[in-house]
C-alpha cells in the first residue's frame, strides 16, 4: 500500500502520501528528536506536502 501511494498509483483526484513511523527501533530520546529521526517533524511534513503537490509556487513558512 505504501509503494502504491508513494508512486502515485492510487491518485484519482486526491493525492495521498502516508507518513508513518518506520518499522525499526528508534532510540529513546525527546519526542522532537524521535520525530526528526522518523522523518515526521513539521518541516519534513511540509516538504512532503510541497513535493506531493508539485507546486513550484508553494513555499513553506519560515517558522512553524
Amino acid at each position: 500500500m505504501h509503494f502504491l501511494a508513494h508512486a502515485g498509483l492510487l491518485e484519482k483526484g486526491l493525492k495521498l502520501r502516508p507518513m508513518v513511523l518506520p518499522d525499526r527501533f528508534i532510540e529513546h530520546n525527546t519526542q522532537d528528536l524521535q520525530y526528526d529521526e522518523a522523518g515526521l517533524n513539521a518541516a519534513q511534513i511540509v516538504a512532503m506536502v510541497i513535493n506531493t503537490l508539485n507546486s513550484e509556487k508553494a513555499q513553506a513558512p519560515a517558522l512553524l
